[in-house]
C-alpha cells in the first residue's frame, strides 16, 4: 500500500473532546480542527462555544477586505455547556484520550470548561483508557492586542493552565500568562520555563517572537519537560508565506495531537510534521487568494483545508528542529 493508503487505514482507538468556536461558512475553531483529526482516524466529539455564520476575525492579504461585513449567530452559555456535558456523563460516554480547548469569549464558560477538565482527569474510565491529555490553545489575542475579554487571563493562568498537559500560545499570549513581554528568544525560553513550572509538560510557542520574525522567515519554539524534570527545547525556522489567515492556529493544534500521538510525545517529530502540513496549507490558500484578488471578496481568503487533505495527512516536507 502507498503511504496515503496506510495512513487512511490506521486505527487509533483514540477519542477527542473539542470545545471551540464554530462557523457555518469558512474555517475557524472546530470547523478547522475536527476535519484533520478525523482524517487521521481520531473519533471527535465537539461542542461549539459559539456558532456563527462566518468568522469575525481580521486577516491580512493584499488589497482584499479584512473581514466580513456581517456576523450572525449564537453563543453557548455555561449552563448549556454544563447540560451537554452532563448528558455525556450520565450516558457514560465521557471517555476521552484528549480534550482540546480553543476560543472562548466568556469568563463563566471558561470556568465551566475547567470543571469539565477536572472531572475528566478524575474519571476512572479515562485513567483506564490510557493517559488523558489536556491540550489548551489559550486564545486571547495577538500582535499586542486582545480580541477576547481580558478577564479571561486569570482564569487561564490560575485554573486552566495548571491542568494542561500541552499549551500552544503565541508570543503575546505567553507574555500575558507569565507577566512579562516576549520580545526575544531569551524572553521566550524564560516564559516557557515559567509555564513548565506550573505543571505543563509540553509548550509550543507558535509565532510572534519579534526578534526572530524576519521578512522571509518565521520561528516556532517547542519545549518538553520529562518525568525527571529535564527540559529539552527546540527552535523551528521556516519560510514566511504571504498572508495571515483565520483558522491556522486551530489546524495547528489538532495536527499537534495527531503527531504527538504518532510519535509518542516526541516534540521534534511532532512539531516538524505539523509545520510541514501548515506550510503546504497556507501556500495553497495564499496562491488561490492571490489569483482571485480582483474578485475583492473576503471569502477567497478562507483556508483551502479540504483541498489540502493530502498535505494534512502526510506532509511532503518535515521541518527540522534545532536544539537550544
Amino acid at each position: 500500500m502507498s503511504k496515503i493508503e496506510t495512513a487512511l487505514m490506521k486505527e487509533r482507538d483514540k477519542r477527542v473532546l473539542s470545545i471551540q468556536s464554530h462557523v457555518v461558512h469558512g474555517y475557524a475553531g472546530n470547523k478547522a480542527s475536527v476535519f484533520p483529526l478525523q482524517l487521521h482516524g481520531f473519533e471527535v466529539d465537539f461542542i461549539n462555544s459559539v456558532q456563527f455564520s462566518n468568522h469575525a476575525g481580521n486577516v491580512e492579504y493584499l488589497s482584499l477586505p479584512t473581514s466580513y461585513d456581517h456576523v450572525k449567530g449564537q453563543k453557548l452559555t455555561d449552563l448549556e455547556l454544563s447540560e451537554l456535558y452532563n448528558g455525556l456523563r450520565l450516558n457514560n460516554v465521557n471517555s476521552y484520550s484528549y480534550i482540546l480547548t480553543g476560543y472562548c469569549g466568556n469568563v463563566e464558560f471558561l470556568r465551566k470548561i475547567g470543571d469539565i477538565v477536572k472531572d475528566l482527569k478524575t474519571n476512572d474510565v479515562n485513567i483506564l483508557f490510557g493517559k488523558f491529555f489536556k491540550i489548551c490553545d489559550p486564545v486571547m489575542g495577538d500582535n499586542g492586542k486582545y480580541y477576547t475579554p481580558k478577564e479571561l487571563l486569570p482564569i487561564y493562568r490560575d485554573i486552566i493552565i495548571p491542568m494542561a498537559d500541552v499549551l500552544t500560545p503565541n508570543a503575546f499570549e505567553l507574555g500575558e500568562l507569565v507577566g512579562f513581554p516576549i520580545k526575544t528568544e531569551d524572553d521566550c525560553l524564560r516564559g516557557i520555563d515559567c509555564i513548565h513550572s506550573r505543571g505543563v509538560q509540553i509548550v509550543v510557542v507558535t509565532s510572534g517572537v519579534e526578534e526572530m520574525q524576519k521578512d522571509d522567515t518565521l520561528t516556532c519554539y517547542a519545549s518538553k519537560r520529562d518525568v525527571n524534570d529535564l527540559v529539552s527545547r527546540y527552535r523551528f525556522s521556516f519560510p514566511r508565506l504571504r498572508g495571515q489567515f483565520v483558522g491556522t492556529g486551530d489546524v495547528f493544534t489538532s495536527l499537534l495531537i495527531v503527531w504527538l500521538e504518532e510519535y509518542k510525545g516526541d516534540v521534534t517529530n511532532a512539531v516538524g510534521h505539523v509545520i510541514g502540513s501548515m506550510q503546504a496549507l497556507i501556500k495553497r490558500t495564499s496562491e488561490f487568494a492571490q489569483a482571485q484578488v480582483d474578485v475583492n471578496s473576503r471569502a477567497v481568503c478562507e483556508l483551502k483545508l479540504v483541498e489540502s487533505r493530502k498535505d494534512l495527512l502526510i506532509p511532503d516536507i518535515i521541518v527540522d528542529a534545532v536544539p537550544i
